[in-house]
């Protein structure tokens, strides 16, 4: 998996909500058109799609504070060198 476990869930969850829209937007009334429907299902199926294809290892890329590891590495760095050129300067 590309993401996280979290995300992969906080995805279903909002599937299960586009999907009682759906039913309301069927059964309800007023119903929808069915242009609206049919793009809503259209909706539901790609983000289906996209967590079934989703098949690659997940690989932990976050540090214990759930920051990017290479993102708190690099502004670390920077952050060290904006010091130094600071303090070179005065």
């Amino acid at each position: 998996m590309l993401h996280k476990i979290s995300y992969f869930c906080d995805k279903i969850d909002m599937i299960k909500k586009k999907s009682d829209k759906l039913r309301t937007m069927k059964y309800g009334s007023p119903k929808a058109a069915d242009e609206e429907i049919n793009d809503m299902i259209a909706d539901i199926q790609s983000e289906c799609l996209l967590l079934a294809n989703d098949k690659s290892k997940y690989e932990n890329v976050y540090d214990d504070n759930g920051l990017p590891k290479n993102y708190t590495d690099k502004f670390l760095e920077e952050g060290i060198w904006v010091i130094k050129k600071w303090w070179l300067k005065t």
